[in-house]
């Protein structure tokens, strides 16, 4: 039997984008080992780890909190251990792990790669890791004159079986998820308004924490669902894939496209988007996106009366996460 390339995925937790990206690569093929940064739950394979903690804190020589950490740290060490080398290491958010992880990481593998899909104007903290890495890649072409020892790669879309399978409930016509940042409430605000008066089945949810509320309008508390839990990014993507058109609102700190662009690559649905950029792309058809303005919604009814046109399949495919990693690690 050939075996399967080996693949280290170092991700943050929140949202658990790690979850549909280790499902994703393993469809592909790759053996996946993941590490994330969010505490880990004891499992009988971490018996030992976690009884040798358990003498520790009798004896009275860490407390709670440093034993937590201490785990979590053999945790993550223990799971960088699976293999002693690694075809390939992929880290999304290199400034949210221990510099001691990221070069035992490198030690490892073969090809050692970071993806930052977050603007670096806005975490300058990620700057001095930069040249760790064979390839850093960012997904703001906007930025590459400033930072000239990165490349551009721009998101992606998932694509394994268990994200096609039928839904059985009809969504939303126009269904929106994001979590709560300023920048973007008075477009998100406004859209609503605009677009409930000629749709009626129209759902948008704010994953808010309860502090921010308080930033919250009126008109967003009384017509929005307010959040105060994540919803996993696997299920995100069932809830976008039962709408009809998918929403992009562009957060004011960056240019790069959201993986909702790439959703409506993938589903072959329609995209109302605040992000101009998209006009110059190859996969842009007027048909399909809509750039919208503080002052061209009234142009949104002839756009949603359109019928959406087929991508070329050679453009859509082109933005899975297989062709992706082919060019980010064949570079």
């Amino acid at each position: 039997m050939k075996t399967r390339p080996k693949f280290l995925l170092i991700a943050p937790w929140d949202y658990q984008l790690y979850v549909v990206l280790q499902k994703n690569l393993t469809h592909l093929g790759y053996d996946v080992t993941v590490i994330h940064n969010n505490q880990y739950r004891s499992s009988l394979k971490d018996a030992l780890l976690k009884i040798r903690h358990w003498a520790r804190k009798v004896s009275g020589k860490y407390s709670r909190r440093e034993l937590t950490d201490r785990y979590t740290q053999e945790k993550r060490q223990s799971l960088l251990n699976t293999h002693s080398e690694y075809d390939l290491c992929l880290v999304l958010r290199p400034d949210l792990f221990a510099g001691d992880l990221l070069e035992g990481a490198k030690k490892r593998s073969k090809t050692f790669i970071s993806f930052f899909y977050d603007g670096l104007r806005l975490n300058p903290q990620v700057l001095p890791l930069i040249d760790r890495f064979d390839r850093f890649f960012i997904f703001d072409r906007t930025e590459l004159s400033q930072y000239p020892n990165v490349r551009y790669a721009p998101n992606f879309y998932f694509d394994y079986p268990e994200l096609d399978q039928p839904t059985h409930t009809a969504g939303p016509e126009i269904y929106y998820i994001s979590s709560f940042h300023p920048s973007r409430m008075e477009a998100i605000e406004s859209f609503h308004r605009f677009i409930t008066s000629r749709i009626s089945t129209v759902r948008f949810d704010l994953v808010c924490q309860p502090g921010d509320e308080a930033q919250l309008s009126v008109y967003a508390r009384e017509h929005f669902q307010l959040l105060h839990h994540i919803v996993p990014y696997e299920d995100q993507l069932k809830l976008i894939r039962s709408a009809g058109i998918i929403l992009d609102f562009r957060m004011d700190a960056h240019f790069g496209f959201s993986f909702r662009i790439f959703d409506g690559i993938k589903l072959g649905k329609k995209v109302i988007t605040t992000n101009a950029l998209v006009v110059s792309e190859d996969f842009y058809h007027p048909d399909n996106f809509f750039v919208l303005t503080p002052t061209n919604e009234a142009e949104l009814d002839d756009f949603l009366q359109r019928p959406y046109i087929p991508l070329a399949e050679e453009i859509r495919t082109k933005y899975s996460l297989e062709s992706w990693l082919k060019r980010v690690s064949e570079v």
